[in-house]
């Protein structure tokens, strides 16, 4: 049905070729006349060979407009600054020209968002732009493109768009819809279309940010994101920097506003690196350490995953010039918008003593309810967050799901296996484990072997994640952990998969996770954790006990078990707790 009203054509970017488009509709009816007189969506494609690897490049730019013909020969007549035209120096250059009878304003401004989102994830593509601050309305030209809500909008997402992108890549144009939805920058595009939820926090955010910036004073303004792991924190701060960037605030009449994302965590480091770098936004986005060095003072600081902020001198900075990172980061900015959960600090590093303790309570918050990572119904997400939280006889019977898959194995090998077969059906799907063998990254185990190894009881020998030399390699080239292909022969932890999405998640829960019998639920052994840093006494804390060290590991299960989109397997390597989960097993 939706096949039969869609056009699309491809044609040379010149002048002569939209011409001679234009006159194949001279003898067309006027109902008939789309996309020529109706609204349109157009992507500009530039490719060429790059010198050096001889591998086509290619980069695009999305648009939608009223009038395409009109549009396109304002484009080309629009000089050397058009984006276009800037586009077009770069390589040979077509203009894909999409119409649909279904197609109004509303549902183009959201199919070419949903084009961004989605060439942003597409290996097809270096580089992508979009209509910002050009004079036609375009994505992100201009907070009111927001659209929380309009008719049939739900055909458009979920028929119309993918119809579209199945004929693009039946021409061979953009790669298919599970190679893009497998990308970790489509997971953290800030071109998702947010729920309203998101977006309602996105519009106090910015207008908060709005008024501290006019304000004529030297304090810091610290505004905070919270909300459980998969309530969709990062996407909201992803497009919060996004139109913090494309549509800077006036701070008065010779300057506009500037921001920065900080991320300490390494693997979301590299991500953002690589939207930024794709959407050509520049050096915006830094790593804690390297944006305290640099002392650059921003109008706008974001910082992903703040509950991993260094509070303690770890890093071995002279005395007299450390400061923890988060007062460190509040000298260099007029406003700090920090993601914190306190459920996912899973580092003593991160212990918050009394003064940075009193700045992150104190600060002005929004927080996102509604869990948008697991694609399940409200009772399997209940039954997952119950027995993160550790919850009283939250071990009983999961519910069954058509969405969502909850397997607990008797074997680490069978559910290896199992997690390579959904890697192979699905992609994006591989084994963690909880901190409890071995591993220091940059040295050489004593025992002999090549490798950091985790050796369970039932025979399954794979290497530590970051281990294996493919995956290093490709690391160093900033391609994230899950998204190397040879990381399924790896385990991965937490400290490589905190705020990431898998499709498939198989958790290992090492010895130091048990059967809390008295209270039907998952219990710590914490003498049997090997993570330093979840169980070192911080520096700065007065008082420390076995308590704050069982806060880090829970934690650490938490971040683990909720990573998987699709499905949670779970193999527990105490032989009580094992026993009670094949016990409860579907």
């Amino acid at each position: 049905m939706y096949m039969a009203q869609l056009y699309i054509e491809t044609i040379p970017y010149t002048e002569e070729a939209i011409k001679k488009f234009e006159h194949k509709f001279d003898l067309t009816p006027k109902e008939e006349r789309f996309p020529i007189d109706f609204p349109s969506v157009y992507i500009g494609e530039s490719e060429k060979e790059n010198k050096h690897s001889k591998q086509i490049q290619r980069e695009a730019y999305v648009g939608e407009t009223n009038w395409i013909v009109q549009r396109t020969k304002e484009h080309l007549n629009g000089g050397p600054n058009d984006k276009l035209n800037q586009l077009k120096k770069k390589g040979d250059m077509s203009l894909h020209i999409i119409g649909h009878k279904q197609f109004n304003k509303s549902a183009t401004l959201l199919i070419e968002q949903t084009f961004m989102n989605y060439l942003l994830g597409d290996p097809k593509f270096t580089g992508i732009d979009d209509l910002t601050n050009d004079e036609v309305s375009g994505l992100n030209n201009g907070r009111s493109n927001d659209q929380p809500d309009f008719f049939d909008r739900e055909m458009y997402e979920t028929k119309v768009f993918p119809e579209i992108w199945r004929e693009l890549q039946h021409r061979g144009i953009v790669s298919s819809l599970s190679t893009v939805k497998n990308s970790p920058l489509f997971a953290n595009s800030p071109f998702k279309n947010l729920s309203s939820e998101q977006l309602k926090a996105k519009r106090i955010l910015l207008d908060k940010i709005e008024d501290e910036v006019s304000k004529n004073t030297q304090s810091t303004k610290v505004l905070k994101v919270s909300g459980a792991a998969g309530t969709g924190k990062t996407i909201l701060l992803s497009s919060l920097f996004r139109d913090l960037y494309d549509n800077p605030f006036t701070v008065d009449k010779d300057r506009k506003t500037n921001v920065a994302m900080l991320v300490r965590h390494t693997e979301q480091l590299k991500i953002y690196q690589q939207i930024a770098k794709k959407t050509n936004m520049g050096n915006v986005v830094f790593d804690v350490p390297k944006f305290i060095s640099n002392g650059k003072m921003f109008d706008v600081v974001l910082v992903d995953e703040a509950h991993l902020l260094w509070t303690g001198n770890f890093g071995r900075v002279k005395g007299d010039t450390w400061l923890p990172d988060l007062e460190a980061i509040m000298k260099l900015a007029k406003v700090v918008v920090l993601i914190y959960d306190e459920n996912q600090r899973v580092s003593s590093r991160g212990y918050l003593p009394d003064n940075l303790k009193q700045i992150v309570d104190s600060a002005e918050s929004v927080s996102l309810e509604r869990q948008w990572r697991i694609d399940a119904s409200e009772q399997t997400k209940r039954y997952i967050w119950n027995l993160t939280h550790f919850e009283k006889n939250s071990l009983a019977r999961p519910v069954q799901d058509s969405n969502y898959e909850i397997k607990f194995f008797n074997s680490a090998q069978k559910m290896f296996e199992a997690i390579r077969q959904k890697d192979s059906e699905f992609g994006l799907s591989r084994l963690v484990s909880t901190y409890d063998w071995k591993f220091s990254q940059g040295s050489k185990p004593k025992n002999g072997d090549d490798y950091w190894m985790i050796r369970t009881s039932d025979g399954l020998e794979l290497p530590w994640n970051l281990e294996l030399p493919e995956v290093q390699k490709k690391r160093k080239n900033g391609v994230p952990w899950q998204e190397v292909p040879e990381s399924i022969d790896e385990i991965g932890s937490n400290y490589t998969i905190q705020g990431s999405d898998l499709n498939y998640v198989g958790v290992i829960l090492g010895p130091s996770v048990i059967w809390d019998d008295k209270n039907n639920s998952f219990g710590i052994d914490s003498t049997k954790s090997m993570d330093p840093e979840a169980t070192m006494k911080p520096s700065a804390a007065k008082e420390w006990s076995n308590k704050d060290v069982v806060d880090n590991l829970k934690n650490i299960v938490n971040v683990l078990m909720t990573r998987g989109v699709h499905g949670l397997y779970i193999y527990a390597e105490d032989s009580r707790l094992r026993q009670k989960l094949m016990d409860i097993s579907v």
